[in-house]
């Protein structure tokens, strides 16, 4: 089995200089999600899951245009982390945003942790692992036990292909939860997936379950250049 994590492509998120709630994608942001697109032909994909957002949803345009996957399913629980010190930051300007962004990513692990983001992280993280779950139980992927790493029951799967086009802070839970790598607050900094690049997942079989392995991270050999390559 394959699992497909894509990252939406870059958003607008200051117009005019103000922070927005759940912008859409810059232009560069569009190219990116085409190109992302092309490297999948019609029907490449069984399931195809997306955040309803609308840089996720913009990102995924392209994807549905094409016919890239058979079933597509939109879930809310793929939706960016956003605790209330990032929700009242809407609307401020770019020199408040990044002062707040400053002092927050310069802060020790400890005081990350026990901070309100640390805090938000864990229901966060929390609330998309059980969901996610439950749906891949839908469809006969099992997680067994973490004993080693992460193991699971794929003899009753009946998808090959998944694709999950969503967000950083979201991709950072997936990643931690399919690789059985630890998960702390700023875990989607150590990832920091790149606008539209594919991280991909292969299952292999091996004492009595299968485990996923990472097959590709950040994937953006599709742009034509450096500058097309966002974060």
């Amino acid at each position: 089995m394959e699992i497909v994590l894509i990252r939406h492509g870059q958003p607008e998120w200051m117009p005019n200089n103000i922070y927005t709630k759940n912008p859409g994608l810059t232009d560069l942001g569009k190219i990116q999600s085409q190109k992302s697109s092309s490297v999948f032909q019609k029907n490449d994909i069984d399931e195809l899951w997306v955040s309803p957002l609308k840089r996720a949803q913009e990102t995924f345009t392209p994807f549905k245009e094409k016919g890239v996957a058979k079933s597509t399913y939109i879930y809310e629980w793929l939706q960016e982390m956003q605790d209330d010190e990032e929700e009242a930051l809407y609307g401020k300007s770019s020199e408040e945003i990044m002062a707040f962004f400053e002092k927050r990513n310069s802060q020790s692990f400890e005081e990350w942790t026990v901070g309100n983001h640390g805090k938000y992280m864990e229901k966060f993280s929390k609330n998309i692992v059980s969901n996610l779950e439950i749906e891949l139980e839908k469809r006969g992927i099992v997680s067994l036990d973490t004993k080693f790493d992460r193991r699971f029951d794929l003899s009753k799967s009946n998808i090959e292909k998944l694709m999950i086009i969503s967000h950083a802070g979201t991709m950072s839970v997936l990643l931690s939860y399919f690789l059985n790598m630890p998960l702390y607050a700023w875990t989607w900094r150590k990832f920091l997936p790149r606008h539209t690049g594919h991280t991909t997942f292969k299952s292999t079989e091996i004492s009595n379950g299968h485990f996923f392995r990472l097959k590709e991270f950040n994937n953006v050999s599709f742009m034509d250049s450096d500058e097309e390559q966002t974060y």
